[in-house]
């Protein structure tokens, strides 16, 4: 159950950092806050390393948090491209495919599998999720548009093995891979993409710090979670993060509540707490 709640704590913690680079990039492009907002998040968690730092270096250790931080760096960048012709609502649910995509990696690669069960709710939980984020229409899709989505929620559930790994063998705990993985991301990101500080205004600068602390915490959570269960079982809970969008929406910003989101919104949390 404790990964249960670390997972599904992620969740929540991505839901709100959605919906804050949504706004961010209204007037920015991907490559313009890719550097800057890893950088911001290094930087914050490299301050309170004092209080959690600790990383067991050897060759293996280290070359796997570099192909990490590479391949999530590949994932941040179309991860923020979707958003850049897409509503939180349709690229959400895109990005809700990354589990799909670990279960097979798992399989493939560490042999890290789960029980026929566990796997059959984990995977009505991802048709969930879409159909819930989707709405049910998908006539607006435009394969174009949603393919940044696909290589992201890939990359993302490729990068989930060698964190697994990591996490479980007890070299590196979750606070200091994600402080590594930021700043590596930062490094990629100023070499091979614009980092443009003087474009940018205060309140965007403002608002990727405030959304970066969301992002940390959602982070963090999902390597805990990581570091206590199955990793296929892990990323379905965390994105289930497009339910608590519509929580988040219903209740701040009094968005429209349909009786399909609210039955498919009770069935995904229920198999959550089920599996």
């Amino acid at each position: 159950m404790s990964f249960t709640l670390l997972a599904l704590g992620s969740a929540i913690f991505a839901s709100i950092a959605n919906i804050l680079a949504r706004a961010l990039l209204k007037n920015l492009k991907s490559r313009d806050i890719l550097g800057i907002n890893f950088l911001t998040m290094g930087v914050t968690l490299l301050l309170l390393s004092p209080w959690f730092y600790y990383f067991k270096i050897t060759l293996l250790s280290f070359g796997l948090l570099v192909l990490i931080s590479f391949i999530d760096c590949l994932a941040n960048y179309f991860y923020f491209k979707i958003f850049e012709k897409n509503e939180a609502s349709i690229a959400t649910p895109i990005l809700s495919l990354a589990p799909a995509f670990t279960f097979l990696f798992a399989w493939l690669i560490i042999n890290d599998v789960v029980s026929w069960e566990k796997y059959i709710i984990s995977l009505a939980i991802i048709i969930l999720v879409v159909l819930f984020s989707a709405d049910f229409s998908f006539k607006s899709f435009k394969f174009k548009s949603l393919l940044p989505g696909l290589i992201s929620s890939a990359l993302f559930g490729l990068s989930a093995i060698p964190s697994k790994y990591l996490l479980s063998s007890g070299v590196i705990n979750a606070p200091t891979l994600y402080m590594f993985r930021a700043g590596l991301i930062a490094l990629f990101a100023l070499l091979f993409f614009r980092f443009p500080l003087n474009s940018l205004t205060t309140g965007q600068y403002q608002t990727i710090f405030f959304r970066g602390l969301f992002v940390i915490t959602q982070w963090v959570l999902l390597y805990y979670a990581l570091t206590l269960g199955n990793s296929g079982v892990t990323l379905t809970l965390s994105n289930t993060t497009p339910i608590f969008v519509f929580i988040l929406g219903a209740i701040f910003l009094q968005e429209k509540i349909t009786y399909k989101k609210i039955i498919a919104a009770l069935l995904i949390l229920i198999f959550s707490l089920i599996i």
